[in-house]
């Protein structure tokens, strides 16, 4: 099920249905390049806010949605957005999304303010939850005033769902349905019909 659309918010001019939470909460991995080497990578989390990191001649860096997941939205509607600000309309970045972190689907390049209709993009499946998206800075500028490569301010969830959880990703094998019966192994059926049948025995021979 899609987040509730009512804390709906507008952030650098594209409405969000579910606000703040949209955007990507965690930084899994990352290589500034060049001159963008000391950047403070932490300014590509949260709100799209004009606060931004330089990746530097083809840096990257791997993003995660924590309290959401970005999902088809099984229309035509644009589900991702990726806030470049630099100054140079050639400071583009080529753009991944993944369930798990491991395994990663392109679904295009862009530059400034970029969106993604992800619904349209080979290997996609609707049914799943993106957690994961790796921006990589695309055209490798490494002179003049474009030597930081792309300057990258946020990345938004338009259509957002519910967080993957640990037993949506792995299976919770431990659960034991409310209906199942266990049959006792043969030594907890056995012993106590043993020790019965020897009771019988005992009294028998008394009586005679």
């Amino acid at each position: 099920m899609l987040v509730s659309p009512v804390l709906g918010q507008t952030y650098g001019g594209v409405e969000f249905p579910s606000g703040e939470s949209s955007f990507a909460d965690e930084i899994v991995e990352y290589q500034l390049k060049g001159g963008a080497a000391d950047g403070n990578i932490s300014k590509i989390l949260g709100i799209a806010d004009r606060k931004s990191v330089s990746l530097g001649a083809y840096g990257y860096v791997v993003v995660k949605f924590t309290d959401n997941a970005l999902k088809c939205s099984g229309d035509e509607q644009n589900d991702l957005v990726v806030y470049e600000v630099g100054n140079s309309a050639q400071e583009l970045v080529e753009i991944f999304i993944s369930t798990d972190g491991n395994e990663w689907i392109r679904i295009g390049t862009g530059g400034k303010k970029c969106f993604f209709d992800i619904d349209t993009v080979e290997g996609v499946d609707c049914e799943e939850k993106y957690s994961y998206v790796k921006i990589v800075d695309y055209t490798g500028l490494n002179t003049g005033s474009s030597y930081e490569g792309a300057d990258m301010d946020a990345i938004g969830a338009i259509t957002s769902t519910n967080p993957t959880s640990n037993e949506e990703k792995s299976g919770d094998n431990s659960r034991i349905p409310s209906d199942y019966n266990e049959v006792p192994e043969f030594p907890t059926i056995a012993m106590p019909m043993l020790a019965i049948m020897g009771l019988a025995l005992i009294y028998g021979k008394k009586r005679q």
